[in-house]
């Protein structure tokens, strides 16, 4: 279709308010004939927009409708008008849909439910193969989104057993000691920290037709980090009452443009107070470079006030010439300043090539509790700018290292123990995954580890009493 009829297209689906502004209009052409055209209404001064995304023969590919309704007097509709409303919309614009798709299941989330229409082979659903669309208590339909499969993939023929993939992983199954951050419905926003051990791989996956098993086809490349413990400091923080702009460097002839509410945190958005967009730009890069040309943004916890990362975009410049040694001194000065005692839990990423280049130098930090136990997933990462000796990036912990000083220091719960646990509560479920390594099938149908009981996978066995803790996919 031609740019003007994809335009009509788009705007025949959905009625857009009058009070709403395009934001996007982007248009992709692949080298094969394939791509997109994409569209994107907003309300300004809002989180209220609509989306779309068309392909370029007109097909609707994805729908998303945000809008703040006020409170409604119609009764709301029941599971089954809302999912007689989604398959009317399905069939709107894929007449024959029902023909390869089937109704898996449903999902009551905040504000919609959710019906998910799944290509099944071997009654398992193909992942990213299917349909899925959000419909809100009055029946209107919020979010959609259709994955067209090409070919089947081929059922083998040859399955290994359960009591094969049981033999080798008691043979290979190993824990990492760590702590975790863990949410639960009984904790607090934060969640709390756990001593946790993890079955390694976590990830396990197994080819359903490998004679001999064979590890998950998620291969994670494991690159041994090196570490060294960071030197206590010379000084203790000064206890200053720094404001925001203080702590992040923000001058006054900035001024907030954005505050967007993120739910446990607040985006916070600087720009200059004299700065104006040069051009109407509705592409993609145009949108990003509206948002960012010349901005700081920041993270800030609501619970505590603190911030918890920032980034500079806009450029600043200096005559300083500071070594990597030096930017680690301010790095570090930085941490102790913002983050009192923390070095203690800090250790340094040491790098193999020395990351950054002559306008910043980066340094990562692992989070430990002091007595050698890594806390999962949680790295501080701080850029200095060598040539004004300025923070221009900033990414901190998801909680507040306060709590690693009560942490306990050793398991009570042996490897073996963890071990005979996760073992007996083993099992398996067959599952359909896209091979992103294979070049001839699009997917590979794999085992998947799971409790017997519950059917979801076992993340971490607790190091100190033993529960079960689940997550994961």
């Amino acid at each position: 279709m031609l740019k003007e009829d994809l335009r009509r297209r788009a705007l025949a689906i959905v009625t857009i308010p009058p009070d709403f502004k395009p934001l996007i209009e982007e248009y992709i052409e692949g080298e094969n004939g394939e791509g997109a055209a994409l569209f994107f209404w907003v309300k300004e001064e809002s989180d209220e927009g609509i989306s779309i995304e068309l392909d370029l023969e007109g097909n609707l590919i994805k729908l998303s409708v945000e809008l703040n309704h006020d409170a409604c007097e119609l009764v709301p509709l029941d599971i089954a008008e809302r999912r007689e409303r989604a398959e009317q919309f399905l069939l709107k614009f894929y007449p024959d849909a029902l023909e390869d798709l089937t109704f898996y299941e449903g999902k009551e989330l905040s504000h919609f439910y959710r019906f998910y229409y799944e290509r099944l082979v071997m009654g398992l659903p193909l992942r990213h193969a299917g349909c899925m669309i959000n419909v809100d208590s009055n029946g209107v339909i919020v979010g959609f989104s259709y994955t067209k499969l090409r070919d089947l993939p081929e059922i083998p023929t040859t399955l290994i057993t359960k009591e094969q993939l049981i033999e080798y992983i008691k043979n290979q199954l190993n824990f990492q000691l760590q702590i975790v951050n863990h949410y639960s419905s009984g904790d607090s926003v934060e969640g709390r920290l756990r001593v946790v051990y993890e079955p390694e791989p976590f990830f396990m996956s197994f080819r359903a037709n490998a004679l001999e098993p064979t590890l998950s086809i998620i291969h994670d490349d494991e690159v041994s980090e090196k570490t060294i413990p960071l030197s206590s400091p010379s000084y203790k923080a000064i206890e200053a009452d720094l404001t925001l702009n203080e702590i992040i460097g923000i001058p006054d002839d900035m001024e907030i443009i954005r505050e967007v509410d993120m739910g446990e945190e607040t985006g916070v958005v600087w720009r200059d107070k004299n700065w104006q967009a040069t051009v109407q730009d509705l592409s993609i890069n145009g949108f990003f470079k509206k948002q960012t040309e010349e901005t700081v943004k920041a993270f800030v916890s609501k619970k505590t006030g603190k911030v918890r990362s920032f980034s500079w975009f806009k450029e600043r410049s200096g005559n300083l010439e500071l070594t990597r040694k030096e930017c680690l001194q301010v790095a570090t000065d930085f941490l102790q300043l913002i983050i009192p005692n923390s070095l203690d839990y800090l250790n340094l990423i040491v790098q193999e090539e020395e990351e950054g280049t002559q306008n910043k130098a980066v340094f990562s930090f692992r989070i430990h509790n002091g007595n050698g136990i890594p806390v999962e997933s949680e790295i501080i990462i701080v850029s200095v700018n060598p040539k004004t000796g300025q923070i221009d990036y900033y990414s901190g912990p998801s909680f507040e290292l306060d709590q690693l000083r009560t942490t306990p220091g050793e398991p009570t719960v042996s490897r073996e123990e963890a071990s005979k646990i996760f073992l007996d509560h083993l099992d398996f479920e067959l599952s359909w995954e896209k091979d992103y390594e294979g070049e001839e099938e699009p997917y590979v149908l794999v085992y998947k580890a799971c409790d017997q009981h519950k059917r979801i996978p076992i993340r971490y066995i607790d190091a100190m009493n033993s529960e079960l803790i689940y997550g994961g996919s």
